[in-house]
C-alpha cells in the first residue's frame, strides 16, 4: 500500500464501485473497496481511513446498520461517512442516515465536481490532523529527551560533585547556599551571561532575566526556601553576544545530607527557545486546524439551508402546476416562484464555482470597452425594483463627471455592484441606499471610486473582521434573519482587486448603517469624453443586436444530440417554438450517424452520452471532414472545459441550464456561417 490517504468506498454493485472511484480518483488517494458491510467492517480495523462513501441499499447489511457499527467501534467512529444512494429522498430516510453517524447525503445521480469537493475537504482536515498528531509526538519526544538529560547530568554531578562536569554542561548551571545566596556558576554561565565573578555572586539574576521573568522567579525562591522543594519556570535570557533574550527552562532542586537536612539547590537553565517557537507553531496549527473545521462545517450547514430552500419550492410549486385544476393566472404565478428560485439555486453555483477558482489562483478577467453611463443606468434599472418593494428609494448620486467608455470586465464589476447594492437592499429595512460615483486615482493610474450607503444595522469593527472571509458572515446562528452563502463580499473584493481597486467598509455606529468604497481601474481615458449624469443619451458605436425574443429560426434545421428525454422535449420545444426544423439524436454515435447523413446548420451536441460521449462525436465529425457549426452543452461550468471543447473542435460552449434567449441567438447567429 502507497502512503497516499486511504479512502473506503463501499458498495454491493460493481458499477458503482467503479463509478465513485473514477469520480475520485487522484493519485495521492489510495481508494480501497467494498462490496458488502461485513467487508467494511473488516476494513476499517485494518486501515485508517480519511472518509468513507457507502450506498445504503446492499445486500446482506445494509448501508445504515453498516454504518452504525462503524461509529461504535473506538478505532473508527470519528471517520466521516457520506451516504451516497439513489434511495428515497424522504426525510426520514435522511434522518435515518444522519442518525446513523453519516455527516453528509447525497443522492445519485450526483454532481462529480461536488462529491470530489466534498472528498477533498475531508481529505484536508485528514492531513491537517495527522500532521499535528505526528508534531506532537515529535515534541513529547523532545521533552522526553531533554528531561532524561537533566537527570542524566544532576545524576553524574551528583557523583563527581559539580564543578569538573559543569564546566563542560553546554548549559547554565549554578549552586547556591541553603539560603540561597550563589556559591557557583559554571563556565557556561560566564559565556553566555557576560558577567564575572565578582558580579555573579551579587547580582546575578537582575541583568540577565526578563523584568517580567524576574517578579516570577522571586516568587518561585520564596515559596521553595519556605517549602525547600524545588521548582521550575519557563524565562527569557538575555545573551551577552546578541543582546537577545531566548526562552530558558530553569530549575531548581535542594540537596539534602544524610541527614535529610537542606545544604545547598542546584540550578540549571536549558535554552528551549527553538522548542517553544515549535510549540507555539503547533498550537496556531492546531486552532487553524479547529478554526477551518468549525467554518466548514457552518458552510456545509448554511450551504445545505441556502441549496434546500429554492430547491423545496421548485419541487412544491411543480407539485402544484401537476394539478389540472389550476387557472392560467395560477399557473403563471408558480412558473415564476420556480423560475425565481432555479436562478437562486444557478447563482449559488456560480458563487461556488467563483470562489473555487479565486483559491486555485485561476480566476481570470476579460478587459472589454464599457458604456459606463448605459451601464449605471441599467444597474438603477433592475436594482429599483426590490428597493421598491422594501420601500426603500434608490439613488445614483455622480460627485464628478465620468468617462463615456472604460476598459474593464463588465460581468464581475457588475457582480460586484449587485453584491454590495443587493446586501444594502437586503439589510435595510427603511430609508435610502445611496449610490455615489466619482472619479479617483489608484496607484497614479484612472479609477473609478463608488460608495454604497445604506440604512441597515451597520457593522461593528468586529464583525468587519469577519466579513471578507469566504463562507462567514454578521450573524452565522442557525436563526439568523438574512440568508445567503456568505461568499458574496468575499467574491465581490477579490473581483475588485483583480480589476485593480479594492472594497471596504467604514466602522459604523449601531443602526446607522453602512458605507462600502468600491474601486476599480477604468484603463486609459486618453480622447474619452465624459458626461454629468446617467441619464443623458449615449451614442453606440456598434449596431444594436436583433433581440432573442424576435428572431425566427425558419429554415434552419438543427440536428440536437442528447441521451436525455426531458432535455430533448425541452430543447426541441424552445427552437420549434422559433421556427427551427429539429432531428434528435439519442447518444454520440447515432448523432455521428445522422450528421453525416443529413444536412443540418447547427449541431447541439451534449457532451456526456452513453455509447459515444460528446468529445468523441465532435472529433470524429471533424476527422471525416464535418465542418458545420458544433455547439456543445454541458453542465460543467469551469474554464478549462470550455478550452477542451474547443479543442475538440467544437465552435462553441454553452452550460446547463441554458437560456433560452441566447440559444436561440447562438443558433441563429451560427446559422448563418457559410462552409
Amino acid at each position: 500500500m502507497s502512503e497516499g490517504v486511504n479512502i473506503l468506498v463501499v458498495d454491493d454493485r460493481p458499477e458503482g464501485l467503479l463509478t465513485l472511484k473514477a469520480v475520485i480518483d487522484d493519485p495521492t488517494y489510495n481508494i480501497i473497496c467494498a462490496s458488502s458491510g461485513t467487508e467494511a467492517l473488516r476494513l476499517v480495523l485494518n486501515y485508517d481511513f480519511a472518509v468513507i462513501l457507502m450506498d445504503v441499499q446492499m445486500s446482506g447489511m445494509d448501508g445504515f446498520e453498516t454504518a452504525k457499527l462503524i461509529k461504535q467501534r473506538r478505532k473508527s467512529k470519528d471517520i466521516p461517512l457520506i451516504f451516497v444512494t439513489a434511495i428515497d429522498k424522504a426525510d426520514q430516510f435522511i434522518s435515518k442516515g444522519y442518525l446513523a453517524g453519516a455527516v453528509d447525503y447525497m443522492f445519485k445521480p450526483f454532481d462529480p465536481s461536488i462529491l470530489k469537493f466534498k472528498v477533498a475537504i475531508f481529505v484536508d482536515l485528514y492531513l491537517k490532523n495527522r500532521k499535528i498528531i505526528e508534531q506532537a509526538a515529535q515534541l513529547h519526544e523532545l521533552e522526553k529527551r531533554e528531561t532524561e538529560k537533566a537527570l542524566l547530568e544532576l545524576e553524574i554531578e551528583s557523583r563527581r560533585r559539580y564543578q569538573s562536569l559543569a564546566d563542560a554542561v553546554p548549559q547554565i548551571l549554578w549552586r547556591t547556599d541553603r539560603g540561597g545566596v550563589p556559591e557557583y556558576f559554571n563556565r557556561f554561565w560566564y559565556s553566555y551571561s557576560g558577567l564575572s565573578l565578582h558580579q555573579s555572586l551579587i547580582m546575578p539574576w537582575e541583568s540577565v532575566i526578563h523584568a517580567e521573568d524576574f517578579l516570577v522567579l522571586n516568587e518561585g525562591w520564596r515559596v521553595a526556601l519556605e517549602d525547600k522543594a524545588g521548582f521550575e519556570i519557563e524565562a527569557r535570557l538575555r545573551s551577552a553576544h546578541s543582546n537577545e533574550y531566548r526562552w530558558h527552562l530553569v530549575r531548581v532542586l535542594p540537596e539534602f545530607d544524610n541527614y535529610s537536612e537542606l545544604v545547598s539547590w542546584i540550578g540549571t537553565a536549558t535554552d528551549i527557545h527553538d522548542q517553544k517557537l515549535f510549540q507555539n507553531h503547533l498550537i496556531r496549527a492546531r486552532d487553524a486546524a479547529d478554526s477551518a473545521s468549525e467554518t466548514k462545517s457552518r458552510f456545509l450547514a448554511n450551504m445545505s439551508h441556502e441549496i434546500r430552500t429554492p430547491l423545496g419550492a421548485v419541487l412544491g410549486f411543480t407539485d402544484l402546476i401537476l394539478n389540472n385544476d389550476l387557472n392560467t393566472e395560477k399557473r403563471a404565478e408558480y412558473m415564476n416562484i420556480i423560475r425565481r428560485n432555479s436562478e437562486q439555486l444557478s447563482k449559488i453555483i456560480d458563487e461556488i464555482l467563483d470562489i473555487s477558482k479565486i483559491e486555485a489562483g485561476t480566476l481570470e478577467v476579460e478587459t472589454t470597452c464599457l458604456n459606463l453611463p448605459e451601464f449605471l443606468s441599467d444597474l438603477k434599472s433592475l436594482m429599483m425594483l426590490p428597493a421598491k418593494e422594501k420601500g426603500l428609494t434608490l439613488t445614483f448620486d455622480l460627485k464628478t463627471p465620468i468617462p463615456k467608455m472604460i476598459l474593464t470586465d463588465i460581468t464581475r464589476l457588475r457582480q460586484i455592484l449587485f453584491n454590495v447594492i443587493g446586501n444594502g437592499i437586503k439589510f435595510s429595512t427603511q430609508g435610502e441606499i445611496e449610490v455615489s460615483i466619482a472619479m479617483s486615482q489608484i496607484d497614479g493610474e484612472s479609477g473609478l471610486a463608488i460608495e454604497v450607503s445604506d440604512t441597515g444595522p451597520g457593522l461593528t469593527a468586529e464583525q468587519i473582521k469577519n466579513l471578507f472571509k469566504p463562507f462567514s458572515q454578521v450573524d452565522s446562528s442557525l436563526s439568523r434573519k438574512f440568508g445567503g452563502t456568505g461568499l458574496g463580499l468575499a467574491l465581490s473584493r477579490d473581483f475588485a482587486r483583480a480589476l485593480g481597486g479594492d472594497v471596504s467598509v467604514e466602522e459604523s455606529a449601531p443602526h446607522t448603517g453602512c458605507k462600502f468604497l468600491i474601486s476599480v481601474k477604468t484603463g486609459s481615458l486618453q480622447d474619452i469624453a465624459f458626461v454629468e449624469s446617467i441619464d443623458v443619451s449615449v451614442e453606440i458605436a456598434a449596431p444594436l443586436k436583433v433581440k432573442a425574443n424576435s428572431l425566427k429560426l425558419d429554415g434552419i434545421n438543427v440536428l440536437f444530440v442528447d441521451d436525455s428525454e426531458d432535455n430533448q422535449k425541452l430543447i426541441s420545444h424552445f427552437l420549434k417554438h422559433a421556427g427551427a426544423h429539429v432531428d434528435l439524436a439519442s447518444n454520440g454515435q447515432e448523432g455521428f450517424d445522422r450528421a453525416m447523413a443529413g444536412n443540418y446548420n447547427v449541431i447541439l451536441m451534449d457532451v456526456q452520452m452513453p455509447v459515444l460521449d460528446g468529445y468523441l462525436a465532435t472529433s470524429q465529425l471533424r476527422k471525416n471532414g464535418y465542418k458545420k457549426p458544433i455547439i456543445a452543452l454541458t453542465a460543467h461550468a469551469m474554464k478549462d472545459e470550455r478550452q477542451k471543447c474547443i479543442k475538440m473542435g467544437c465552435n462553441d460552449y454553452m452550460t446547463k441550464p441554458l437560456n433560452r434567449s441566447l440559444l436561440v441567438e447562438n443558433i441563429f447567429n451560427y446559422a448563418q456561417i457559410t462552409y
